[in-house]
């Protein structure tokens, strides 16, 4: 039986011809592998652009001072307290007992009494007894009022941001302590407290 023998350039051919798929196989599978990469990329992005919203700052009311040693010397008259709590809510002015519409806070030295919210300077009154009063308005429901105070270089319709100084608290007749002054909050016509004014939502009270 005769045995065939390949040609010379045959195997070589072939070798060339396997290595030649080999090369296209990797090139074409690399490009669907980066094609899939970059689709899956895009994809991600878009997710992530349209479900990220910016996180806004909720705005919260501060105190009407910013010294460290001031203290309630009067709360708030509330008719829902105890009798004992509200005999010290009490402020006894010439021989006669009043509820306090507010809070008096006072110190042994003078503080500046500032405003607890961005607002619109509505009013400033000259009281015998109280000294300089400022009326302050936030919104349409919401006005801060306070009373007894010195040294306010403020006009009708001047713009204040939150934690601007009002003015500076007096020795009034109204208070016994040296240095005081009477914080209200008057929202839709009826005082509140101002203690609990602090932790309300602003939101809610426009």
């Amino acid at each position: 039986m005769t045995k065939r023998k390949l040609k010379g350039y045959v195997l070589p051919s072939l070798y060339l011809i396997c290595i030649t798929f080999i090369l296209m196989s990797m090139v074409l599978i690399s490009k669907d592998m980066q094609t899939t990469n970059e689709n899956d990329f895009d994809y991600v992005t878009d997710i992530v652009t349209e479900t990220t919203t910016p996180v806004m700052e909720e705005e919260t009311i501060i105190k009407p001072f910013t010294a460290e040693n001031v203290t309630i010397s009067k709360s708030f008259y509330d008719k829902n307290a105890s009798s004992e709590e509200q005999e010290k809510s009490l402020i006894y002015y010439e021989n006669t007992y009043l509820q306090n519409s507010g809070v008096i806070y006072s110190s042994n030295e003078e503080f500046e009494v500032v405003s607890v919210l961005d607002g619109t300077i509505i009013d400033i009154k000259q009281d015998e007894i109280l000294n300089t009063v400022v009326y302050v308005s936030h919104n349409n429901n919401l006005t801060t009022i306070y009373y007894g105070l010195k040294d306010v270089n403020l006009k009708v319709n001047d713009i204040i941001s939150q934690g601007d100084i009002i003015g500076t608290a007096s020795n009034n007749k109204f208070c016994e302590e040296n240095t005081s002054f009477l914080f209200e909050v008057n929202y839709s016509g009826q005082v509140i407290n101002p203690e609990t004014f602090y932790t309300m939502n602003i939101a809610e009270l426009n």
